[in-house]
């Protein structure tokens, strides 16, 4: 991997983010697993889905785009981020996400 590179918006692919049913979930990574990375991203948008309960095993930042976007813990605490909101999820958290309209940007580690 070279300490400098571009990607191009046209070359990010949306698709459906796994464990949600109903209205829209989907993700976009833009730098992903495989890439030998240090920082992971990509975008969202998320629209009235039901989403799975799921623990995280990596540190998240959400950057609120558009809409509404938020998260629950498996305790019950609960968070909703509006345009220029930032999320922060420690490793270790089971969290739920739910949104209206929203549009993100995560980095995860």
């Amino acid at each position: 991997m070279t300490s400098l590179r571009l990607i191009p918006g046209h070359t990010v692919v949306s698709e459906a983010r796994g464990g949600a049913s109903d209205g829209l979930a989907e993700i976009s990574w833009v730098v992903s697993d495989g890439e030998d990375a240090a920082l992971l991203c990509g975008f969202g948008r998320w629209h009235e889905a039901a989403c799975e309960p799921k623990t995280l095993d990596y540190d998240e930042i959400i950057l609120v785009l558009e809409g509404v976007f938020g998260v629950e813990t498996g305790d019950g605490e609960r968070v909703e981020g509006r345009p220029g909101d930032v999320i922060e999820i420690r490793n270790g958290t089971t969290v739920k996400y739910f949104g209206r309209q929203a549009r993100l940007f995560f980095v995860t580690n």
